[in-house]
């Protein structure tokens, strides 16, 4: 985003450059030297031989007064700071929307640990209870191993979390633009979004309308085509005004000279026409064949756009579906589970039919935490698609 500022700043210079042309120069110039003179005047007459200290200054006003091409380089400079600003928007976008999953990510990773925190506390239950059973004689010691190493399995699978956690924290950091060791935690652990598109064609009218990436298209044509006028009107003359002042001073220090100052000015109009020159004719169809390209660049990303925001609706109502799915199968499991667990507790069911269940529980949880993460990313995604994420 940085590097789209920059340009953009860049293209606001050019256009204080072009409308820069609307005023007069004015150059001036001063030399001073020392000027020996050993010339033959006349046949039969001594020469000059005469050494002197010259000062000269020069002052020149120059005012094109009228120039076909000036407004139509002005306008290809107003449009292209137009394009470089719909650039800057377009970067915002790209920096919001990776922001937000990044944000999103990091909020999850705070719910997986919250989860695999659940499943460590289960599992040393799971071992206080077969340590139970094992000492009341109603169940084989080796529940007691196998429920250990369950235990030493959620502790680890729960550092593990712990640092996917804080990695996702320093992603977000730098996502913020901070160092990457300043970790961010996320406010919350989801997002909400709201005016996501309701259908595809509603998805693409929308992002025809704000995407930012093909109103900068559209400047570029702009750009491109007073560019051709520009170059069209270069091959028309140009009528301005010009004057000239200069003053000298020569001080003689042995010889024959004129000594003292001296002061000269002129003023005029002219009329200058670069009708013969062959490179100004060709300009025109050079800039035309580029107008023509950047037409042809505007329609591909205009049908770019339509299609990544129909993908995009179409992501988001696969995320939606894997959420339900996630859902209904979360419950189904919870229900397996708690009458896994009472079967072991009643001394009707085995630790291994216990374990089964506790971890298709377990992996239902984190596939229900994993698709709200998705959706939620799959909505924000589509927004930016849409050109409204940050509007």
């Amino acid at each position: 985003m940085l590097r789209a500022h920059a340009q953009y700043r860049q293209a606001q210079a050019e256009r204080g450059y072009q409308q820069g042309a609307w005023l007069p120069s004015l150059t001036g110039q001063a030399t001073a030297g020392y000027t020996y003179d050993n010339r033959v005047v006349l046949p039969g007459v001594p020469r000059i031989d005469s050494q002197a200290i010259d000062v000269r200054g020069d002052l020149t006003l120059d005012w094109a007064a009228l120039d076909v091409a000036r407004g139509s380089r002005i306008d290809a400079a107003e449009a292209s700071e137009r394009a470089r600003g719909s650039d800057l928007e377009a970067a915002r976008e790209r920096a919001a929307v990776i922001a937000a999953e990044l944000y999103l990510r990091a909020g999850a990773a705070t719910t997986l640990v919250k989860d695999a925190e659940l499943s460590l506390e289960r599992r040393s239950q799971q071992f206080g209870a077969a340590n139970q059973l094992v000492e009341a004689g109603t169940r084989s010691p080796v529940d007691v191993q196998r429920a250990r190493i369950e235990v030493l399995s959620a502790e680890y699978a729960l550092a593990m979390r712990k640092t996917e956690e804080l990695a996702a924290f320093a992603a977000l950091a730098s996502a913020l633009g901070l160092p990457a060791d300043r970790l961010v935690r996320p406010a919350a652990n989801t997002a909400a979004f709201a005016g996501v598109p309701e259908s595809p064609v509603r998805a693409r009218e929308v992002a025809v309308q704000k995407r930012p990436e093909l109103r900068g298209a559209a400047s570029s044509v702009a750009a491109q085509r007073y560019a051709y006028d520009a170059a069209v009107g270069e091959r028309w003359p140009r009528f301005g005004a010009q004057a000239n002042g200069t003053v000298s001073y020569s001080d003689v220090r042995s010889g024959i000279g004129i000594d003292g100052s001296q002061y000269t000015g002129s003023a005029g109009v002219y009329l200058r026409w670069q009708g013969f020159d062959p490179a100004i004719w060709q300009k025109g169809g050079v800039a035309d064949a580029a107008a023509n390209v950047a037409e042809r660049e505007r329609v591909e990303v205009a049908q770019a756009i339509g299609a990544e925001a129909v993908a995009a609706y179409y992501l988001l109502e696969r995320a939606k579906t894997q959420l339900r799915s996630a859902v209904a199968v979360l419950e189904a499991a919870e229900v397996t589970r708690e009458a896994q667990n009472g079967r072991y507790l009643a001394g009707l069911g085995s630790l291994l039919e216990l374990l089964d269940a506790e971890e298709i529980e377990q992996l239902a949880r984190q596939r229900r935490i994993e698709a709200e993460r998705d959706e939620a990313i799959a909505s924000a995604q589509l927004l930016a698609a849409c050109g409204s994420l940050v509007r």
